[in-house]
């Protein structure tokens, strides 16, 4: 999936993507794969959930790891600079995934970016069992 989107691996990113950027690369070294900002992605790659993202009027960057897992930091498009939430799933796997309203955009709390991770790293073990 993401070999088709158009991912960068420097930035400058928005502050709050960077931020979930150094969290993924702090808790999974070596697996970080890049980020793509929504508007960049192919219109061919659009299904359901793009054009969800759409209809909401979202501003989302999604930030890759290389073993198929995403995080999506969805912004508001009236305020750019304000994180609205963050989103934690698999791109191949059908696997639940977790969703984080953030109240306050400005900056991520430390514990929902440890959340996040500690969702991830338990889902990556999952499955890998499986």
């Amino acid at each position: 999936m993401s070999d088709v989107m158009p991912v960068s691996k420097v930035g400058p990113f928005r502050p709050q993507t960077q931020q979930v950027v150094d969290a993924l690369n702090t808790a999974f070294p070596g697996l970080y794969a890049g980020v793509c900002k929504a508007s960049d992605l192919p219109s061919e790659a659009e299904d359901e959930h793009d054009d969800d993202l759409e209809e909401d009027g979202l501003l989302s960057d999604f930030v890759f790891l290389s073993d198929g897992w995403a995080v999506r930091v969805d912004y508001d498009p009236e305020d750019p600079d304000l994180c609205l939430g963050l989103s934690a799933g698999s791109t191949k796997a059908p696997a639940e995934g977790l969703e984080v309203d953030l109240d306050d955009g400005e900056e991520i709390p430390d514990g929902v970016l440890k959340d996040v991770t500690d969702f991830i790293d338990e889902q990556r073990q999952a499955s890998a069992k499986h």
